[in-house]
């Protein structure tokens, strides 16, 4: 009863608002089964080396750094509802088209684009929570923004596993796509009422404040750019480990990510609660970095597959509940009302920033060391990432606007 009380307590007290973009996030991470299976499919089904499996992740990665710029930057000025139609439906586009593109250079090219628009989605609907939701309520909003996601990823790898597995990754990308759409179609029937409202009027003049000249907000970003690195290698490197040192096939790949989404979507929300209730925000961030480290090191300390994977999936989902949803929260304080989207925007820049960096610094580097030496590797950055962001505590809590 009391782990109910506190379920009902989690979720009490959110605005309709915000609940409506979760479920236009949900519908749309549910589809989001190709970004897993894409190193596996570069690697196996078209030939690719890690090396240039890598490249052409990098260059997915450096357009979605563009893309979640242009979101934060469209959404203060056209709105986020328009931002978010925008993003969904370049992104189904993008996804579907890919069935045409084989090549290098062309695939690089065409990821690189569909990831601009996808990655626009982000910053809009994560400074939407700010705006339409209450105040108080910022952290946990951001939190079930980030539970929709992780049901979606829960349901959408699963799928897209025994898609690729039974029809071929053409049908996956088609699918995909198709989810995008969805999401637009679910956008227009649920938060229509937004369409034409801009998030502030224009008569305002523009925030003399910026994200790029806060330099204790560029430090903390960059600290956890370096966990952020290690831990997107759960999207890269990870899964050809799985396929090419344990021989699980695309079945049991997205099995575990549907293991690990489900455990992230069943503890997110009351521990985020907990930490919102005693406002205590930069002791869970840095034990989230720690725990991820934890679990790139279970990878290389066990020699029984099953053993290491579930430890890995425990501690990284530990990790990433009680660390990512602290991040938007924290950047987010420093923010005023005029800049919201910006704030978000190079907070999701961050994220992109980390998801271009981290196939190349992964599975090339994997070609050469191994992966043995490179799970240390990965759990020295999530560790060191923590140790930064507590020597930054002070002077961030000091800062701080509020």
């Amino acid at each position: 009863m009391r782990i109910l009380e506190l379920y009902k307590k989690t979720f009490s007290g959110l605005s309709v608002d915000v609940w409506k973009i979760a479920l236009i996030y949900l519908v749309n991470r549910c589809g989001e089964m190709v970004i897993p299976f894409m190193s596996v499919y570069l690697t196996f089904q078209l030939g690719f080396t890690k090396g240039e499996s890598g490249v052409t992740l990098l260059c997915f990665g450096l357009g979605a750094m563009v893309g979640s710029n242009v979101g934060g930057y469209l959404s203060d000025r056209i709105g986020n509802f328009k931002v978010m139609t925008l993003s969904l439906t370049g992104t189904g586009i993008g996804f579907i088209s890919l069935i045409f593109f084989e090549s290098l250079f062309a695939i690089s090219l065409w990821l690189a684009l569909t990831a601009v628009f996808s990655s626009m989605f982000s910053p809009a609907a994560f400074s939407g929570v700010a705006l339409w939701g209450k105040p108080e309520n910022k952290t946990r909003g951001f939190s079930l923004l980030r539970m929709a996601i992780n049901l979606g990823i829960a349901i959408g790898p699963a799928l897209g596993g025994l898609l690729a597995f039974y029809v071929g990754y053409k049908a996956l990308f088609v699918f995909d796509g198709m989810t995008c759409f969805i999401a637009v179609a679910v956008l227009q029937m649920v938060l229509s009422h937004r369409k034409n409202k801009t998030p502030r009027p224009l008569d305002i003049k523009e925030s003399k404040m910026s994200p790029y000249r806060d330099w204790v907000v560029l430090l903390f970003l960059l600290f956890n750019l370096i966990n952020m690195i290690a831990f997107f290698q759960i999207l890269f490197s990870v899964p050809v480990y799985f396929k090419e040192e344990l021989l699980m096939n695309e079945k049991l790949i997205g099995a575990f990510f549907t293991l690990n989404g489900l455990l992230v979507f069943a503890l997110e929300m009351p521990l985020v609660y907990i930490i919102e209730k005693n406002n205590n925000y930069f002791k869970p961030l840095v034990t989230g970095a720690l725990l991820i480290g934890l679990g790139y090191l279970s990878l290389s300390i066990f020699d029984n597959p099953l053993v290491a994977i579930l430890l890995y999936s425990v501690l990284v989902a530990l990790g990433e509940v009680i660390n990512f949803p602290l991040i938007p929260s924290l950047v987010m304080r420093r923010a005023d009302d005029q800049n919201q989207g910006k704030y978000m925007g190079v907070v999701s820049m961050m994220f992109a920033t980390a998801f271009a960096l981290a196939p190349i610094s992964g599975l090339p580097v994997v070609e050469k060391i191994g992966y043995h030496t490179y799970w240390n590797v990965a759990a020295g950055l999530s560790i060191l990432s923590g140790l930064f962001l507590w020597l930054l505590k002070g002077h961030f809590v000091k800062t701080s606007p509020e």
